[in-house]
């Protein structure tokens, strides 16, 4: 049998929504349903970690290259999540100099690739939002 990380978890979550939260009451069930809401965005965030982390650097290097910053991809990228996430750490960084370095700009093409920098950073927001949130 192959285990499946977000299928483990989420049985994980309901089986504490639904034998161990009705045995208890006060702070801890509310700690319990708490702890299986968190488990459940676990399962989520790892089954598109990687691919999320992808497209994201994908498109923040496209920007960069657009301001004239040097941002290539790595010739065999690391796909381990903490990789990922390291490199996001850095394309953003740099994004940010591109943003400070666009605000002291006045013409339309700095506008321009400001303005989608915005949008990559609403984008970004989007992908990260966890369906069984409710907040």
């Amino acid at each position: 049998m192959k285990p499946s990380i977000p299928a483990a978890a989420t049985d994980l979550a309901e089986r504490l929504r639904a034998e161990i939260v009705p045995e208890l009451t006060g702070f801890r069930a509310n700690n319990v349903a708490m702890g299986s809401a968190m488990i459940d965005m676990i399962a989520e965030e790892f089954d598109r970690a990687a691919a999320r982390l992808f497209e994201e650097n994908e498109a923040v290097r496209a920007l960069l290259r657009r301001g004239g910053l040097a941002a290539d991809a790595p010739t065999k990228p690391d796909l381990r999540v903490s990789a990922l996430e390291a490199e996001n750490d850095r394309l953003r960084a740099a994004l940010i100099d591109l943003q400070a370095a666009l605000e002291t700009r006045d013409d339309d093409d700095a506008r321009a690739l400001d303005a989608d920098v915005w949008r990559e950073l609403t984008r970004s927001v989007e992908r990260r939002r966890i369906a069984s949130a409710n907040f």
